[in-house]
């Protein structure tokens, strides 16, 4: 008997907000396998071509995520991705054991170093972490100031998940540092990301 798999939200991808043409039936291209509009379209460059099947593949890399009745927390951590300096990317996370190996499966497509925060949510992925209240603003800034995370980075700039776009304000009041909302779904990142995602 086969286990229920996670909601990755990879239906809450919004390529629309990325591309200044029709893209109506794109995603239903890629369901079928059939994304060969994408080769030939003048208005996309080569490197939004290959992050649009990055994104629209994800289901075919991802790993399969159960659906989980417990928490399965991980070290509340900061883990480099490819080598990050002091100018790269800061993305915020739970602490979720499943959690991170999306992310990191994801950033395994690229080369773009960046630096991963892990949140002390109990364990909990960010969509219940968020149904719990334990994706607290106090705890964000905790975890900045235990990985001395501005001694780290020159600049104050982090990317929080989607799901806690309500958080945002409360975010920056708490940390001082800029905050800005990434997508809800994690393989949404490459496009989001933009010319900061380098392959």
């Amino acid at each position: 008997m086969s286990s229920l798999e996670a909601d990755l939200y990879l239906d809450q991808i919004d390529i629309k907000r990325y591309c200044a043409h029709d893209v109506s039936n794109l995603n239903e291209q890629c369901q079928s396998g059939e994304i060969t509009c994408l080769n030939n379209c003048p208005l996309i460059n080569p490197q939004q071509r290959e992050v649009l099947k990055i994104v629209l593949g994800a289901k075919e890399y991802l790993p399969s995520i159960p659906t989980m009745s417990v928490p399965q927390p991980v070290e509340p951590d900061l883990i480099a991705l490819n080598k990050p300096d002091n100018n790269s990317l800061v993305l915020i996370t739970a602490n979720n054991a499943l959690t991170v190996e999306v992310l990191t499966t994801i950033w395994a497509q690229v080369t773009t170093p960046a630096y991963l925060l892990l949140i002390d949510c109990l364990g909990n992925t960010v969509d219940m972490a968020m149904v719990f209240g334990e994706f607290k603003p106090e705890r964000l800034k905790q975890a900045i100031d235990l990985h001395r995370l501005e001694g780290i980075v020159t600049h104050r700039r982090m990317i929080v998940p989607g799901l806690t776009a309500s958080l945002a304000n409360e975010f920056q009041k708490a940390t001082g540092w800029e905050i800005e909302v990434g997508p809800i779904c994690a393989a949404e990142l490459p496009l989001f990301l933009g010319d900061r995602w380098v392959f």
